[in-house]
């Protein structure tokens, strides 16, 4: 009588051939896959860093959504008559910028100070100082929902002879995520750079200006 202990061990050893062969296919197609999806992003515009986006070119007077207010710049001026006794050491005037802002939230926000940079300006710091309301000269606190305010955003510089003409300042968004710390609040979290606006030099709110006597 034949023993069937050959056909067996050979039908055994083609499955697991098999079964090997088809590990190995299935290795080679992942391989493949990760090795080729960096160009298929590429052709269609993937992995582009923060520096690869480009800022939009903005004009004054135009309407900017920066996450967590609507802006929209109108001027800036130069002066030292303005907040005289907020004036840091080493700072001679301030640089302000004049901006229409609106907080479209259902809660009030406090205006973040990431928003804007004068880089133009060489403050003594990149954030600002203060932010001043142009209508009765106090200092705004918070941003009520809804309700437009025109503000002057104050930065400390130590040389205030540099201007003329136009500026360019720099708006960054900010964008609100869930805080790791404190479960239910808000973090606002700084995005890019999204826009360049070009801003005219305009006069000083009356109600800022403090007498000189």
């Amino acid at each position: 009588m034949r023993s069937r202990q050959p056909v067996a061990v050979t039908a055994g050893r083609a499955l697991g051939h098999g079964l090997a062969t088809r590990r190995r296919q299935v290795v080679a197609g992942l391989v493949l896959g990760l090795l080729l999806s960096p160009i298929g992003i590429a052709a269609v515009g993937g992995f582009e860093t923060a520096d690869a986006i480009q800022p939009e070119q903005v004009a004054a007077g135009e309407t900017m959504n920066l996450g967590q207010v609507e802006v929209t710049v109108q001027s800036y001026f130069v002066s030292d008559r303005v907040y005289t006794g907020g004036l840091p050491d080493g700072a001679s005037a301030w640089f302000g910028l004049v901006v229409d802002v609106v907080n479209p939230r259902d809660e009030e926000v406090v205006l973040h100070r990431d928003l804007f940079r004068v880089p133009v300006a060489s403050p003594l710091q990149p954030e600002p100082t203060t932010t001043r309301i142009v209508g009765d000269g106090g200092f705004l606190v918070v941003l009520e929902p809804d309700l437009p305010q025109r503000v002057a955003v104050l930065w400390a510089l130590a040389d205030p002879g540099q201007f003329g003409g136009e500026a360019t300042v720099e708006a960054y968004p900010v964008l609100a995520g869930d805080s790791f710390f404190s479960p239910g609040d808000i973090r606002w979290d700084t995005q890019p750079l999204q826009s360049i606006i070009t801003v005219p030099a305009g006069e000083v709110p009356p109600a800022l200006l403090e007498d000189q006597t």
